[in-house]
């Protein structure tokens, strides 16, 4: 309770929104009708017609997938994940987090030295404080010294301040036979190579040691899956704890993804994408952000109290944009992050920049 209290007055305090009624961008938040700028829809997929009509598939896999959960659901949707990646080989998670912090401690061990961005997502983190390894933390947006065999871990799109990994500098470190552990969480689906949805990696020719890909974001359903070379991938099958120790994904899930992939590498899929730039663009242009490269827009505030009460004025004016504070983001960066999607309208966007430049 004291810890509770404590959280309060820093403004640290965390609850749920109490979200109903979604219908794309629009939903009720408690007694509000709301317009959000804070998912990661970012292709408008998750409320799509096809991604939720019936799919004649087990609901459980019933038990690890070692043991006997390993289902032609399962089989199936990896290979086509492979595919996707341009990988050998894919595993399939229920959650990102879940792969991560599993994958990650199943291929590094000590003494592997390990470069981590500073501002990777925490399930990075926690990841290598459990393969316990040689740890060496890199000022954030800073590559490595090559060198061989050493890993690199870092996302390719930084989930909140939405700038992104350097493609030539990936791609040295591969060359001077580096490992690359790329998670792609925020990246992969917003871009296409020869018609096929990818991500940074992809967009730019770079075959990572592990690509890391997460499917509740553009491709607007749940899980993710880790790409990688046949042994590694078989590796991860054997000894990744969370892979090994739980029950499979829902098969179920596993269908529904064949789904979710068809759609965003479809026709529909690309209008998406093509929406989504052009809603990126129309957003920075209203804030005069030049050269917008992603869908995420950080605002900076001098403290959570600030983030705490800009939040509350925009939610009072029909807008969601959830507040970032510590331990999310470093101290001193609390922030509103705001997201755009395919699924915002012109109009949408016009009223809520008017309406930010307003309380700014």
């Amino acid at each position: 309770m004291d810890q509770l209290a404590e959280q309060e007055q820093l403004g640290l305090a965390r609850t749920p929104p109490i979200i109903s009624q979604r219908r794309g961008v629009r939903y009720c938040l408690g007694d509000h009708q709301v317009v959000g700028f804070c998912s990661n829809d970012y292709l408008g997929l998750a409320n799509h017609s096809l991604l939720s009509k019936p799919l004649m598939a087990p609901s459980g896999a019933t038990a690890s997938r070692l043991v006997c959960g390993d289902l032609p659901e399962h089989r199936s949707i990896e290979l086509r994940l492979a595919s996707l990646a341009g990988a050998e080989d894919a595993v399939l998670f229920p959650s990102g987090f879940q792969l991560n912090v599993s994958v990650l401690a199943a291929l590094i061990q000590p003494p592997d030295l390990v470069h981590s961005d500073a501002l990777n997502h925490a399930s990075l983190i926690d990841g290598l404080r459990l393969s316990r390894a040689n740890v060496q933390i890199l000022p954030h947006g800073q590559a490595p010294q090559p060198k061989s065999m050493a890993w690199w871990i870092t996302e390719a799109l930084f989930s909140m301040d939405g700038d992104y990994a350097d493609p030539a500098a990936l791609r040295a470190h591969i060359a001077a036979d580096g490992c690359l552990y790329l998670d792609e969480a925020h990246s992969f689906g917003l871009f296409t190579n020869d018609g096929h949805a990818t991500g940074l990696a992809g967009a730019h020719g770079i075959k990572p040691t592990a690509l890391i890909a997460t499917l509740g974001k553009s491709f607007g359903c749940a899980g993710a899956f880790v790409a990688a070379s046949t042994t590694v991938c078989k590796w991860i099958r054997a000894t990744a704890r969370s892979f090994v120790f739980s029950t499979g994904t829902s098969p179920l899930l596993a269908a529904q993804l064949h789904q979710a992939i068809s759609l965003v590498e479809s026709p529909e899929g690309q209008l998406q994408r093509e929406r989504l730039w052009a809603n990126v663009e129309q957003f920075a242009a209203q804030l005069g952000v030049p050269n917008p490269h992603s869908p995420i827009f950080r605002l900076l505030l001098p403290s959570n109290d600030a983030a705490i009460d800009l939040s509350a004025r925009l939610l009072h004016r029909g807008w969601h944009v959830q507040a970032i504070r510590p331990p999310t983001v470093p101290h001193g960066t609390s922030r509103l992050r705001i997201t755009i999607t395919a699924a915002h309208e012109p109009n949408q966007i016009e009223a809520f920049a008017t309406d930010l430049r307003t309380l700014l």
